[in-house]
């Protein structure tokens, strides 16, 4: 297995298991990071879309399809200033940067082991 795609692997599980969390637990996790009221189908369903995310990265990573790596690694680059403009606009709660934040730092871990593994 390559550098690339154990960090794809790594992420996928991480995103899983926050998709899980907020799946089943979105009480709490509104609790500390939303000070307004969020509706409980919002947070399951971003627990779901990320639960999917993981999935997907680490079933690419299971069966190494490397050109899914970097549709993978530019989303996760691209992801918080889609969400950061949403925070500007007063479209997004700043509790959502936490996913945003999750995803900027597993795309900069994939993205230096992949520049590492393409040398």
């Amino acid at each position: 297995m390559s550098r690339t795609a154990r960090t794809i692997l790594h992420s996928g599980w991480v995103l899983m298991i926050s998709g899980l969390i907020l799946i089943f637990l979105p009480e709490q996790v509104a609790l500390f990071f939303w000070k307004d009221t969020v509706p409980d189908f919002w947070l399951r369903t971003l627990g779901y879309f990320m639960f999917i995310e993981g999935l997907i990265s680490y079933k690419s990573s299971y069966y190494e399809v490397s050109g899914l790596y970097r549709w993978i690694i530019n989303y996760r680059m691209l992801q918080p200033a889609f969400f950061t403009t949403l925070l500007i606009v007063d479209f997004a709660n700043p509790g959502l940067m936490l996913y945003s934040t999750i995803e900027l730092i597993l795309g900069i871990y994939s993205f230096l082991a992949f520049k590492q593994d393409n040398l």
